[in-house]
């Protein structure tokens, strides 16, 4: 019987097979390890190659991303055949422009089982012996923050965020329950652990004073105004979360463009000087471009014509630029962008291949002329 493949993501991401790391030629290969690891923090759907190819080379111009997706495939592939881990054979499925992970593969991972556990012991249903025993398991998976080399990735964030709630959630439910059968050393000792792994937690922090105080002096006076503490903080918790989640609803569209922002003048200005106060507290730099299109002299004299021509010139600016790129139509001939880059030889990367979309697009004798500078911070 061969031995089980379990996948690490929490604290720091490892493929184990039985008790030895395999594939660790992944941490010396970043791209490789990145694009395994994004397929399987989002292995419940395909994942396109334009979204790959955005994770991995932001800014950067490839002729042909398929072809850099399939390289970074290939050396999966043959790390696995190398270190003949057969459980993984067919772990990333490539299907019509898209690659997904294999969600049938017979493998552990250990996101995937702190979070069934976490579930099973919150459901109120069943009984409080069978609570505490899924409750403790899933906090004994939970090792730390998702995926932690990568922890300044935006799209890691929010998961990771999440699961550190979950995980939460999960000690409170556990302490409610030890609190019940009267056992505040077992309460310390969860506490401690929950907040070396997870940080910071006023919830937490207070069960574990009251915890100590129950076992240095059980009708202990200095005990009852901590619990009414305690009471009023969790009563707030609750509501802020509640309050929180209502808010983002509100907030969010119901439906995500898949193309760039595309809006009038005035609100680009107020984008503008937001993305200025980013700018001065991050390490990322924003560009901003202008473009210009000049119509062919037989063409100039048709506003009707030339206006259409702007539009499918516009259009072609969302579709080229990415989902949080802004365009605007700042004068009739004239469009405004405003994009990330890693330099500025990546942001005239962008607008080059971009003017090359709109003169195809166009196929019309027209010019395209376009500047591109760096955002000034909101220091400067």
């Amino acid at each position: 019987m061969s031995e089980r493949i379990n996948i690490r993501l929490f604290d720091r991401f490892e493929i184990i097979k039985g008790d030895t790391p395999i594939l660790t030629n992944l941490t010396n290969t970043r791209k490789t390890k990145l694009f395994v690891a994004y397929l399987l923090v989002n292995r419940d759907r395909p994942i396109s190659h334009q979204e790959l190819f955005e994770l991995l080379w932001s800014g950067e111009d490839y002729a042909n991303p398929s072809t850099a997706l399939r390289t970074l495939l290939y050396r999966f592939r043959s790390m696995i055949d190398r270190e003949g881990a057969d459980a993984l054979q067919g772990a990333i499925i490539s299907h019509r422009g898209t690659y997904q992970w294999n969600s049938e593969l017979d493998v552990s991972i250990d996101a995937l089982d702190f979070s069934a556990l976490a579930e099973a012991g919150l459901d109120p249903t069943i009984s409080a012996t069978r609570r505490k025993e899924y409750l403790s398991k899933a906090i004994d998976v939970y090792e730390g923050p998702l995926l932690p080399d990568f922890s300044s990735e935006p799209w890691l964030i929010a998961k990771s965020a999440s699961y550190r709630e979950m995980y939460v959630e999960t000690v409170m439910a556990y302490i409610d329950l030890l609190k019940k059968d009267n056992q505040p050393a077992k309460i310390v000792q969860v506490c401690e652990r929950a907040l070396e792994l997870a940080g910071t937690s006023e919830l937490i922090e207070l069960e574990a004073q009251i915890a100590r105080l129950s076992i240095a002096d059980p009708d202990a006076s200095a005990k009852e105004s901590v619990i009414a503490y305690y009471n009023e903080v969790r009563e707030l918790s609750v509501r802020l979360q509640d309050e929180t989640d209502r808010m983002q609803a509100e907030l969010q569209e119901e439906v995500m463009e898949q193309e760039a922002f595309l809006c009038d003048y005035t609100t680009f200005k107020e984008l503008y000087n937001l993305q200025r106060r980013v700018q001065s507290r991050s390490k990322s730099t924003i560009f901003l471009g202008l473009v210009d299109i000049r119509f062919s002299e037989s063409d100039s004299d048709d506003p009707l014509y030339n206006e259409k021509s702007m539009k499918d010139v516009i259009s072609c600016c969302q579709r080229t630029l990415r989902v949080g790129d802004a365009v605007c139509r700042k004068a009739d001939t004239e469009i405004a962008i405003m994009f990330p880059a890693k330099t500025f030889e990546d942001a005239v990367g962008v607008l080059e291949r971009l003017k090359a979309n709109i003169k195809e697009r166009i196929d019309e004798d027209i010019v395209v002329v376009y500047r591109v500078r760096p955002l000034k911070n909101a220091r400067e």
